[in-house]
């Protein structure tokens, strides 16, 4: 008899990957991301996630953010839809962002397209939208 063990809950959810009704679609034009009102970081190729019950969330890709403002952090969250969710922290000279940027390194199917981009949330935190 072969027994398969998993090591906590959370591994068991990230390997569920429910499915829900997420849309994710291109960000039209440039959108500028802002933290403490300076700009961290613009792409072209930004994502639109919109998940039922929760805000609209907009992606971007790595390369397109400072590399140094982002501080990787030890923490990690799971998400039924999207999978284990990885942290860094803004840190800036005027301000520090804690856990305030996220990615997932490993997504869900359901989400794929946004493997590696990060989001963003906090009070300093804004997006700006920009035409090309």
């Amino acid at each position: 008899m072969i027994e398969i063990v998993h090591s906590s809950w959370q591994d068991i959810m990230t390997r569920q990957c429910l499915d829900k009704d997420i849309k994710i679609r291109p960000a039209k034009g440039r959108v500028h991301v802002m933290f403490d009102d300076a700009e961290i970081g613009s792409s072209l190729n930004a994502l639109e996630l919109d998940e039922p019950g929760a805000p609209l969330r907009i992606y971007l890709p790595r390369e397109d953010i400072r590399e140094d403002v982002l501080e990787r952090s030890e923490t990690r969250t799971t998400c039924p839809y999207k999978g284990e969710a990885h942290y860094y922290t803004l840190k800036t000279l005027t301000a520090d962002g804690p856990d305030q940027v996220w990615y997932y390194p490993d997504p869900c199917p359901l989400v794929e397209p946004i493997r590696d981009y990060l989001a963003f949330w906090g009070d300093k935190i804004e997006y700006r939208y920009s035409e090309v």
